[in-house]
């Protein structure tokens, strides 16, 4: 008998994870297991010629699936935990790679489970923004971001912001973090916390300049503008800076407001709606 993979979403089980301290082994296995009791393991027909390998890689699928919807929880770990969770998550997702190169040597590797590992990598990329907050800007009027003090928290978790001067229109994300505190420049009426996936906004001046157009993406798309929010750390390492000087930006940005008058929009993509305030 072998036993192909259906790649299936993750079951929506999140209201029964355990209510108690949660720590990635209870996690993980909470999510072993429910994929081994769902159907995404079914039976094919015995004469595959393959039936032991498929057989022999079933362990190792258990295992990438339940980390992969295991990272998709993370946020359910203390903060100081997750570091170390997504580092035992990247050995399990090697460890079970290897097994299953080690299974199928010689033979052309399954298209199914090759779709699997994938998925594993492609969770544990997004793990670093697990539990990240939007600061968005909800005041009756444009906002003159201030400095931020990057040197205040240093490089410590996942955070991005827009440079000091930028000028955001209300409803914008002016920053988000993971892993760190919110910085004290961006609190009082006007900020809303919610959260949110890590998102770039990019401007572009249509009409000769006389248009303002804000487009909120996912991170993970490169839209035509410029982006107004600067990557400045990524799980603890340092990957941006502030790259202006504050009063000459704001001046230019007072002045493409200016030529714009009324003429703005502020748009978000399916995948960068804003989020329900929390």
């Amino acid at each position: 008998m072998i036993y192909p993979v259906d790649v299936e979403d993750a079951p929506d089980h999140r209201s029964k994870l355990p209510t108690d301290l949660v720590t990635w082994t209870t996690l993980l296995g909470h999510w072993t297991d429910l994929v081994k009791a769902g159907e995404g393991l079914r039976r094919a027909a015995e004469s595959n010629a393959d039936a032991s390998r498929w057989r022999d890689s079933i362990p190792e699928v258990i295992r990438l699936q339940a980390i992969t919807f295991a990272l998709g929880d993370l946020d359910r770990l203390e903060v100081p935990d997750r570091g170390l969770a997504r580092d035992r998550a990247g050995l399990g997702i090697e460890a079970a790679h290897e097994v299953l190169e080690r299974i199928w040597t010689g033979q052309p590797f399954p298209e199914s489970l090759a779709e699997i590992a994938r998925d594993a990598a492609d969770a544990i990329n997004l793990a670093v923004y697990a539990g990240l907050r939007w600061i968005r800007w909800i005041g009756s009027e444009h906002l003159e971001m201030p400095l931020v003090d990057l040197a205040t928290q240093g490089a410590q978790g996942t955070f991005a912001c827009a440079q000091p001067g930028t000028i955001l229109q209300s409803g914008s994300p002016v920053a988000w973090w993971a892993e760190r505190d919110r910085p004290p420049e961006l609190e009082g009426a006007g900020f809303e916390i919610v959260s949110g996936p890590p998102v770039q906004i990019y401007r572009r001046l249509e009409s000769d300049g006389h248009r303002i157009r804000d487009l909120v993406a996912s991170i993970s798309s490169v839209r035509d503008g410029l982006p107004l929010l600067v990557p400045v750390c990524l799980a603890g390492e340092s990957i941006g800076r502030f790259t202006v000087e504050a009063p000459s930006w704001l001046e230019t940005n007072r002045s493409a407001f200016k030529a714009a008058a009324a003429d703005l929009t502020l748009e978000f993509e399916i995948e960068a709606k804003p989020p329900s305030p929390d």
